[in-house]
This record gives structure tokens, C-alpha cells and sequence, in this order.
């Protein structure tokens, strides 16, 4: 008996709720031509600022549409991992020097990976006959856009993805397939809930936003993480406005109301404990210090996603 596209997506959805994804979301494995070509002019406008391995993954997307995988997938499971908590909303605000909460915990890369390569397992028994490959920003895939695609969230004016229910502080993963499954359930899909709101965008230090366009060149999370062109702390550095962020930022989803009321209401919180904030966040004598050695650094951020930026920039950062 063929089993049909619906019945197949509840038995995908169970797998990855079994595994504490927060939604799931299904939509055909294409990126829309209205997406490569506003890719194709952020680009030329160097609005991806140092990161020439943005413009290289997105050219060989391009180039070979989803075919550099080792097979053609026709479907892309969308998946959404919850990583606020309490915690770190009672955390933030006595923080000397802010980093991002998704940073508060152990690097989601390691954590969603090894749930998803066991949704991968279990896929592979259920159809043996097909081809599974999992992304967990591990492929030149345009997550964000297959995600919004899937209908499950939208994209918001400050260029997150918004969940109506949960706000936007999730993780990503995408697992692209040769199985058709077509496309979420109309009823769970959602539309742009934006209006007229712009407190993200007023919010922006830097000046980095436009409804529904970033400048990463100019965004905080980029020059705290992204921007390694100089060790040394310069002028140019400091010409960001100082908020204290010393690895990434998170005032435009702060004062979102999705997050700000709706995912504070309904008591949204993360089922992963890895991504709660380290014990020693909460150490004064770890927010007085303003440089950190090497065996420090490694010591506090081991597996977590600041490990992936050095001491040196860590320091650096610190020094603003």
C-alpha cells in the first residue's frame, strides 16, 4: 500500500517532536527565483561585508541547485528548535557585557546535529528506498528561506524568522530528500504579522535594518563574530554604537512583540538543558574580567559558539 504525503508527514512531525524539534515544516526543495535574484544584488552591494564564503556557498547553491548533495531532493523538512528560557531573560539585564542567548549554552551545530542525525536513522528505516541529508548551517542551503517557504513561520522586518506562537529564538536544521511530501498543512501555515510595527528597526544601533532587509556590514552580531579583519581595537571598531555586546546582539528580537509579549506569555522555553545559560554567567568574579587567556577562554567556551571566534577576538571585543 503507497502511503500517503499526509501520513507521511505525521510520522516525519512525531519523529522530530520525539526529538524536541518545536515545529516541523514541509515545502518543495527549491529556493524562489524572487530570493536568488535579491541574494544576487545583496551581494554585488557587499552587503554580506567580509564573509567571501557567503558569496561563495550561495554561487554554487545557485550553480547547482540542491545537485552538489549526491542525489536530487524534490522536498525539504523544515525544522524549528526552541533555545529561550527563563533563565537567560533574567540573565540578560544584569550582565556587565551581553552576549546573545543563543551563546549562553553549548553550540547548537553539536547539539542539532546529533538529534538529527537520529531523525536521519530512523528515516532511513522507514524508507529505505530514499535519500536523506541533514543541514544544520553544514550545507550551501538557504535555510532561512526554505524555512519560510514551509509557511510555518514568516520572515519579519528585522530579517528573523517570526513563529506566531513562540517569537523567534530558534535554531535551525533543513533535511532534504527525494521523498515527496509536498507541502505543510494549510491550516498550520501562517502569513506576515508584521504591520505596521518598525521597533526593531528603530532599535538598531547601527542602523543596519530596513523592512525586512539587513546590512551585515553594519549589524553587531556580524562585527562582534563575523569581522576578524583586525585583532586590535581601532576607531572604526568603536564607531559602533557601544550596548555592551560583545558577541552577537539581540535588540532587534528584544523588543519584538512576538517575543517581548507573545513567547513571554505563553511561557516559551527550551526542552534542551545544554542551551541554558553556563553556571558561570552568573559569576561576578567572570564579569569583572576583561581579558582572557587561552586555557581561560577554553576553558569557559568549549563546545559552546563562541569557542569559534578565538580568545583574541573575544578580547578584543571586551576591550569596546
Amino acid at each position: 500500500m503507497t502511503i500517503t504525503q499526509p501520513q507521511d508527514q505525521s510520522q516525519i512531525k512525531s519523529l522530530c517532536e520525539t526529538e524536541g524539534f518545536a515545529f516541523v515544516g514541509f515545502t518543495k526543495a527549491e529556493i524562489p527565483e524572487k530570493d536568488l535574484r535579491f541574494l544576487e544584488k545583496w551581494i554585488s552591494e557587499k552587503k554580506h561585508g567580509n564573509m567571501d564564503w557567503f558569496a561563495k556557498d550561495h554561487a554554487l547553491a545557485i550553480r547547482n541547485r540542491f545537485e552538489n548533495l549526491g542525489f536530487k531532493p524534490t522536498s525539504a523538512i523544515c525544522l524549528g528548535f526552541l533555545y529561550r528560557s527563563s533563565e537567560a531573560e533574567d540573565l540578560l539585564p544584569q550582565m556587565k557585557r551581553k552576549v546573545s542567548r543563543y551563546a549562553l549554552g553549548t553550540d547548537y551545530h553539536i547539539v542539532l546535529r546529533k538529534k538529527g542525525n537520529q531523525i536521519l536513522k530512523e528515516l532511513k528505516k522507514l524508507y529505505p528506498k530514499h535519500q536523506f541529508r541533514l543541514s544544520v548551517d553544514s550545507l550551501p542551503i538557504a535555510e532561512k528561506i526554505l524555512t519560510r517557504e514551509s509557511g510555518m513561520v514568516w520572515q519579519g522586518k528585522h530579517t528573523n524568522l517570526i513563529h506566531p506562537k513562540l517569537g523567534s529564538y530558534f535554531f535551525l536544521s533543513v533535511i532534504l530528500t527525494d521523498l515527496e511530501l509536498g507541502e505543510t498543512n494549510p491550516q498550520e501555515k501562517t502569513t506576515d504579522h508584521c504591520g505596521s510595527c518598525r521597533r526593531c528597526l528603530d532599535i538598531c544601533p547601527t542602523n543596519a535594518l530596513e523592512p525586512y532587509q539587513i546590512d551585515a556590514s553594519k549589524c553587531i552580531s556580524y562585527l562582534t563574530i563575523e569581522d576578524r579583519s583586525t585583532a586590535e581595537v581601532s576607531d572604526s571598531f568603536l564607531a559602533w554604537d557601544r550596548r555592551a555586546w560583545v558577541y552577537g546582539c539581540d535588540l532587534c528580537q528584544e523588543v519584538c512583540p512576538w517575543n517581548e509579549g507573545i513567547a513571554k506569555r505563553n511561557q516559551v522555553e527550551t526542552n534542551e538543558p545544554s542551551f541554558l545559560p553556563r553556571e558561570f554567567w552568573k559569576d561576578l568574579s567572570f564579569q569583572k574580567k576583561e581579558f582572557l587567556t587561552e586555557d581561560e577562554f577554553q576553558e569557559y567556551f568549549k563546545d559552546s559558539p563562541i569557542e569559534r571566534i578565538g580568545v583574541s577576538i573575544w578580547n578584543r571585543n571586551q576591550a569596546t
